[in-house]
This record gives C-alpha cells, structure tokens and sequence, in this order.
C-alpha cells in the first residue's frame, strides 16, 4: 500500500468518498437591540398613584345637594327647611369624619353649611313674611 498523505475514512472503507465540508457560516445577522433602559417600577415620591381618583366624602356631597336644592327648589315645597336643616347636620358630620380620617371633601361640606344657612334663613323670612301677612291683610266682610 502505498501512502499518499490522504487518510482512509473514519468508516474503515478506502473506497469511501470523504465526508462533505461543513456548510458556510451564516452571513452576520443584526445585532441584537439594545437592552430597554431599566425605568422604576414606581412613580418618584411626591406623586400619586396613576389613575386612581380620589373620591369626596359622601355626606359632604350629599350637604352641599341638599343646601343646593332647598335654596332653589325648596321654595316650591311645603316642608321648605327640612332640605337646608339636614344640609347643615350632614356638613357638621362630614367634618367631624374628615378630621378623623383625613378624606377630602371639605369644600363640598363648606358649601353645604353655607348653603344650609342661607336656605334656613331664607325659610326663616318666608314664615315670618306669611306671618305678618296673615295678621295684616284685611278680614272680608261677609
């Protein structure tokens, strides 16, 4: 036999082609993007939470409805200062909670005590007007 420098193949047979070059290297794809910048998963202090309303006391609210609607409608009612009455004790409430618990809505409550007030006083005029025109007006004569 005679040696020719080329080496028999890995399977033993000499008659054997040899084994197929390895494919080419894939052409160099893009590089991969950059990392995202690492943002914080909380807003910087002094923020609140995103989205989230606050919500008012609900008494203070229903105060300032209520002083509302006996202003401009409770004129039309019989019982005209019930509506301004509740105003003012559902005002005191809410801010008597408000103290306690801190939730806002302390100018719903404000403006449903001063709406109360100038319903009660508006209610206060209205009886007295109806009562000094019931002793003043003339008594028909039958």
């Amino acid at each position: 036999m005679s040696d020719t420098g080329a080496t028999p193949p890995e399977d033993g047979h000499p008659d054997a082609p040899p084994p197929p070059p390895p494919p080419p290297a894939p052409p160099a794809a893009y590089a991969p993007p950059p990392p995202a910048p690492a943002y914080p998963a909380y807003p910087p202090p002094g923020y609140g939470p995103p989205g989230y309303p606050v919500k008012a006391n609900g008494l203070a609210l229903t105060s300032m409805i209520l002083g509302i609607v006996g202003i401009t409608v409770g004129l039309c009612l019989i019982f005209f200062p019930a509506m301004p009455i509740l105003a003012v004790v559902f005002g005191y409430v809410a801010l008597g909670q408000m103290r306690k618990t801190g939730v806002p809505g302390r100018g719903y409550a404000i403006a449903g005590l001063v709406t109360g007030y100038i319903g009660i006083a508006l209610a206060v005029l209205w009886l007295i007007g109806t009562i000094i025109g019931t002793f003043t007006s003339p008594m028909p004569s039958f």
